[in-house]
């Protein structure tokens, strides 16, 4: 088990004994080629906050499993697009995850070059399902694709 896996383990099992770490930062490596390539992201880490992991997964239901796997899920997207509230500095993958019953897609909101403690790194913001109509049909009409995989 990856290094990355295992605090994510630590993570959820603190949170649920009631002893949160949500001060923690999470490398999941390097910023995936696709983002720097078709959305301008500088080469720097790419990291997730003990905070969002907790909140994806207390909050928006996301199994323990998927965010395990994180890394995997954010390099092999489905379609990559521009983000409608934040569109300067953030883009939104849209994975090839789905949520249980609903069926609804996941998507992973990711900043660009924020600033987390001391360093300078490109930020996973966010972890949850787009319930509701398909919003690849929303956001195509709103010329917000940069990339379909």
């Amino acid at each position: 088990m990856s290094n990355y896996k295992t605090l994510v383990d630590v993570i959820i099992k603190d949170e649920s004994k009631g002893t949160p770490c949500h001060e923690h930062i999470l490398t999941l490596g390097e910023t995936p080629d696709f983002l720097i390539e078709h959305a301008g992201f500088p080469n720097l880490k790419l990291v997730i906050k003990a905070s969002t992991i907790v909140k994806a997964c207390f909050d928006h239901g996301m199994p323990p499993s998927l965010l395990k796997r994180l890394p995997d899920v954010i390099g092999s997207p489905k379609s990559l697009y521009k983000s409608a509230t934040h569109s300067e500095d953030s883009v939104v993958v849209l994975t090839l995850e789905r949520k249980g019953r609903s069926d609804a897609p996941i998507i992973i909101p990711i900043h660009r070059e924020k600033r987390v403690g001391r360093g300078q790194y490109n930020l996973v913001a966010s972890i949850y399902a787009k319930e509701g109509p398909d919003p690849e049909d929303k956001w195509g009409k709103q010329g917000l694709l940069l990339h379909q995989f």
